[in-house]
């Protein structure tokens, strides 16, 4: 049977008998305890009514916290190598799932929702009270660097500062837009919504901002990336590193250095 990706921006593929999400998606595994942290497990719903389950995991001290949104393709158990370093460097995180990943209960997900829902867990971080809630960080990692790009361009309340790795622009391979649940062609760029165009977004950032990239990424080119980078008018640092895509975490001896040095900068000088 021939499958092909569907056009939802989920890492969901079509075939000629139903409609079938990655196992990547769905399997929630490992769980923040598995590394013995602490977690409160967050049922979010959306305005639309969907409810989408996030994971909030505090820190001892907490200085910040970090709203991350992942990539497609995974959901949000995937990224436990950077919330554990976040949360060593004593930092909350809240990092969520968008419809159609995870737990949710819809099948796929839609490229148009992910706002909603990423913004969903902003609003739910900035309701929080305790330690480190009143300081919020963005964190968007591959897919996700969409959602981050947007919000930082509202200048949300609490949000200090902006954190993108692998992010792009319409200059991808055709892997990348497999991997993004889109048909490998340059014309299913303009599939994504304006309002989620990092294009658009970028020159409306005027928090500090800090870019992830490694050199080695062939599915998210660090060209891209820097194009985006002169997009951001001030407040800005571009970190290149090694590894492949959102890999560098483990990949680079250099990436937690990297990454806390400009989160304490931020929060040193807020």
């Amino acid at each position: 049977m021939f499958a092909l990706p569907l056009l939802t921006g989920c890492g969901a593929f079509a075939t000629d008998s139903g409609i079938y999400p990655l196992p990547t998606v769905r399997i929630v595994f490992p769980t923040p305890d598995f590394f013995g942290l602490d977690y409160e497990m967050l049922e979010l719903e959306t305005p639309r009514g969907t409810v989408n389950f996030a994971w909030f995991i505090p820190a001892e001290n907490a200085r910040a916290t970090v709203v991350f949104h992942h990539g497609a393709v995974i959901n949000r158990s995937a990224m436990h190598d950077t919330y554990r370093l976040l949360n060593a460097n004593g930092l909350n995180v809240l990092i969520h799932d968008y419809e159609g990943f995870g737990e949710s209960f819809s099948l796929v997900a839609r490229l148009e929702t992910i706002l909603e829902d990423a913004n969903t867990a902003l609003v739910t971080a900035q309701s929080r009270t305790g330690e480190g809630t009143d300081k919020i960080i963005v964190f968007g990692s591959s897919m996700g660097t969409m959602p981050a790009f947007a919000q930082a361009a509202d200048m949300p309340d609490n949000v200090v500062a902006l954190i993108v790795e692998g992010s792009f622009n319409q200059s991808l391979p055709a892997i990348a837009y497999i991997l993004l649940g889109l048909q490998p062609d340059p014309i299913s760029f303009s599939l994504i919504p304006d309002e989620l165009d990092p294009l658009l977004n970028a020159p409306q950032v005027q928090m500090p901002t800090l870019f992830l990239h490694s050199r080695d990424d062939r599915t998210t080119p660090i060209s891209g990336a820097r194009a985006l980078f002169d997009l951001v008018p001030a407040q800005k640092q571009f970190e290149e590193l090694v590894g492949g895509h959102i890999a560098s975490v483990t990949a680079d001896p250099t990436y937690e250095d990297k990454l806390m040095s400009f989160i304490d900068d931020v929060l040193d000088g807020d």
